[in-house]
């Protein structure tokens, strides 16, 4: 492995000249880095006000440019109307000079109407001409309304004597939403645009005293087309509107009129024209000099907004352009003095380490002159630093190296390769010691060897530990035979309980392979017979005694339950410290099961499974134990089938067997969990009947018996049935008796039994010791 390239051939103490190069370094970059964030913030303030004044002055100059355009606006709607006034005017002054109710009626009526269809041919602004005596309509431009009567209440018109003012010119009466003025009981489906009615109330009056009025409903289209014509550029989204001054609107181009404010400040601030600010436009409005009617302009912020950015378009994105010209450029930068930050740091970091190493560290240059020794090498070698400094690496040789291994390292390292391998040096006192050494070329730009590093560690001690360890090694070697062949099962733990290693007896016993159970914990053998504290207990003499033997319970790999002899041992160092804990055991399964079988000959009746007299009597005992405790009574029933000989000789020994065994379950079927049934030999069985609070509560289980005895027993075809004689005593007594004496009350009460005829039960009196005056047969 070949080492990164460094120049390293000036460095005396790196540790300290990086500690005094790093605040300027790092300073360095922080200035550089903070005079960069002050420009680029510096020109992102500069374009931005510059942005923000362009955008200024696009707002002021379009607030002038759409205020002028309702001015010119204005002139021109209040020019129009005048012609129409001059119109109206002129053709009041016709219907002043003719006469309508005269016999040349209907002379005048046509001359009436040939001005009237002069008015609409010359005028496109007007839409419909209509001439009035009253309500009643003499004259129509559109020949529809002739004789018919107005609707002056859907004009808010008052066509009697007493509405208008003779001579006070043309009046903008309202607008109506269908296409021809309304008329009296009929409907006129609506237009798309509302139309504007004017109206002039004529100088004269009919002989009924009638007013005649010339009313003129303007053209909606015109004044339309001649917004559109008269408006703005469509890319800038202005509006224009003609509103009343009570703010009915008689003429708009906004899709929804609700935008426009209200005039009524606007009429009261006595401007002719004024700049109104709304939530999402801006309102221009112009008051017409002569009628009560204004011109408003209309302009979207928003595609004002959008207007300029298109108008800027190419400085904005020039502008963006050199904004993330100027972020990149900050991040390369940032970067680049990040990453010199962490070189600078990992290079703290290694000459902080090899400071701080315990192995020792030299560096030589190309001429093999010591340039650098870190404190590892003051403290392995004994020799001060200054007393290496610019001598040979050989000053520490101690001439006990082998020579070839000497030839091997200087060949490796000319091909500028590294070599590993143990040198013997001698330190300042004199001593040898083996160290392992690995040395390095370091090769600088030109790929030429500048300096050699190596890296040593005393291993003296080590070797020493690996010569015991071989003796060691050797010892355990023949400890392993006997581990290997031994016919008990050996199990090695750590002190923390983790398996290190078992035998193949180990395998054969428990089912588990040797890599099924390295490393696992003891306890995967745990059968769960014994409980916490058997275990505790356990551990407690291993940790007192150094030692442990006893039976435990363990589980196979397959399931099976098997009990153990085990040993466990603790190994202990010389200082007294658990070094491995040793367990020893054996299989003793066969042996428990022997012990269990001749424990159970010993207690129960082979026959019947029943207890046996020996266990019959601990019982008898342990129940007239607890009876004076308790203050209870205890019953001793002796029990003799009646005629089992004669089924026996008959049928055989197998029948008679069977029946025994069968008679056992059906007597003990009587009997209460705490009560005891034993066979004492042949046909003779005892009951122990406890915990009673008289004697008349045993009669019951008495009768039970005498019933389960004469039960039908089948065998091999063959039916037949016994019955029994029953003997009762019961325990305490007025004089102290033991359980044999017990026995033999029993005995004879129930011999007493059987000569009185058999199938019934006595009860001994232990006052009288004779039987009581009681039988029971039972058929």
């Amino acid at each position: 492995m070949r080492s990164k390239r460094l120049n390293v051939s000036r460095l005396k103490k790196p540790g300290r000249l990086l500690s005094f190069l790093k605040p300027i370094v790092l300073c360095k970059h922080r200035r550089l880095i903070l005079l960069f964030v002050t420009l680029f913030f510096a020109l992102l303030t500069a374009v931005s006000l510059s942005l923000w004044n362009s955008f200024k002055h696009a707002m002021e100059q379009t607030q002038q440019r759409i205020l002028f355009q309702s001015q010119l606006l204005e002139r021109s709607i209040t020019r129009t109307l005048e012609s129409v006034e001059s119109a109206m005017v002129s053709l009041d002054l016709l219907l002043s000079q003719q006469s309508l109710e005269s016999e040349t009626a209907e002379r005048s009526l046509a001359s009436l109407r040939q001005r009237v269809d002069e008015m609409i041919h010359f005028s496109p602004h007007i839409r419909q001409v209509i001439v009035t005596q009253g309500s009643q309509v003499l004259v129509d431009s559109a020949a529809r309304s002739e004789g018919l009567h107005l609707d002056s209440d859907r004009l808010g018109l008052n066509l009697s004597s007493s509405n208008g003012v003779v001579g006070q010119g043309l009046q903008i009466i309202s607008r109506v939403d269908q296409r021809f003025l309304p008329l009296i009981d009929r409907d006129e489906g609506s237009a798309r645009h509302s139309v504007l009615v004017t109206g002039l109330r004529s100088g004269h009056r009919s002989e009924t005293g009638d007013a005649y009025w010339v009313l003129v409903a303007m053209n909606p289209e015109y004044f339309t087309a001649f917004f559109k014509a008269e408006g703005p550029a469509a890319e800038l989204q202005q509006a224009i509107s003609l509103l009343g001054f009570d703010g009915e609107i008689f003429a708009s181009l906004l899709t929804d009129v609700s935008d426009l404010p209200p005039v009524s400040v606007f009429l009261e601030s006595g401007q002719l024209m004024q700049l109104v600010s709304g939530k999402e436009a801006i309102h221009a409005w112009s008051v017409s000099s002569r009628y009560p009617l204004i011109v408003s302009i209309t302009q979207s912020q928003r595609e004002l907004v959008r207007g300029w950015l298109l108008s800027h378009q190419s400085m904005l994105v020039v502008l963006a352009a050199l904004i993330v010209l100027m972020l990149i450029s900050m991040l390369v930068l940032l970067r680049e003095v990040i990453h010199r930050f962490s070189i600078q740091q990992e290079m703290a970091l290694l000459f902080k380490a090899v400071d701080q190493s315990s192995a020792a560290v030299i560096l030589t240059d190309n001429e093999q002159q010591v340039v650098y020794v870190n404190p590892a090498v003051e403290r392995l070698f004994g020799y001060p630093a200054s007393d290496l400094m610019g001598r040979n690496p050989k000053l520490l040789g101690s001439g006990q190296t082998d020579a070839a291994i000497l030839q091997q390292l200087r060949q490796t390292l000319t091909q500028g390769e590294d070599w590993e391998g143990e040198l013997v040096n001698r330190t300042a006192s004199g001593e040898h010691i083996t160290v392992a050494t690995r040395i390095s070329a370091v090769l600088d730009e030109d790929a030429v060897i500048s300096h050699f590093v190596g890296i040593m560690e005393d291993v003296t001690e080590r070797k020493q530990q690996q010569a015991l360890l071989y003796q060691q090694n050797i010892k355990l070697g023949q400890l392993a035979t006997v581990f290997t062949h031994a016919h008990e099962g050996i199990m090695i733990c750590c002190p923390n309980g983790e398996i290190l290693d078992v035998n193949e007896a180990f395998c054969q016993i428990t089912g588990y392979s040797r890599d099924e159970v390295i490393g696992q914990n003891p306890r995967l053998l745990k059968s769960g017979h014994q409980d916490s504290a058997f275990y505790a207990s356990m551990w407690h003499s291993i940790q007192t005694d150094g030692c442990w033997s006893g039976e435990v319970w363990n589980r196979r790999k397959d399931g099976e339950v098997y009990v153990e002899h085990l040993t466990i041992t603790a190994v202990r160092d010389a200082e007294g410290c658990v070094m491995h804990y040793v367990s020893l055991f054996s299989d003793i399964s066969l042996q428990k099961k022997q012990e269990i079988r001749l424990q159970r000959l010993a207690h129960f009746d082979p026959l019947t499974g029943l207890p046996n007299r020996s266990l019959l009597h601990d019982r008898l005992q342990q129940a007239m134990y607890n009876t004076l405790r308790r203050q209870h009574l205890v019953a001793v029933v002796f029990i003799d089938l009646d005629g089992f000989k004669a089924i026996n000789d008959a049928y055989g020994h197998d029948a008679g067997d069977s029946l025994l065994c069968f008679l056992a379950e059906q007597m003990q079927s009587t009997l209460r969990d705490g009560d005891t049934l034993a066979r004492l030999g042949g046909d003779e069985f005892v009951a122990v009947l406890t915990d009673l609070a008289d004697e008349t509560a045993c009669e019951a289980a008495l009768k039970r018996l005498l019933q389960a005895a004469i039960q039908m027993h089948c065998f091999k075809g063959e039916c037949f049935h016994v019955s029994a004689s029953i003997g009762a005593t019961f325990f305490p007594q007025p004089e102290t008796v033991g359980p044999e004496q017990l026995l033999r009350q029993a005995d004879q009460v129930m011999y007493e039994a059987k000569t009185s005829g058999k199938n019934q039960y006595r009860i001994f009196d232990p006052r009288r010791n004779a039987v009581l005056p009681r039988d029971v047969c039972v058929i």
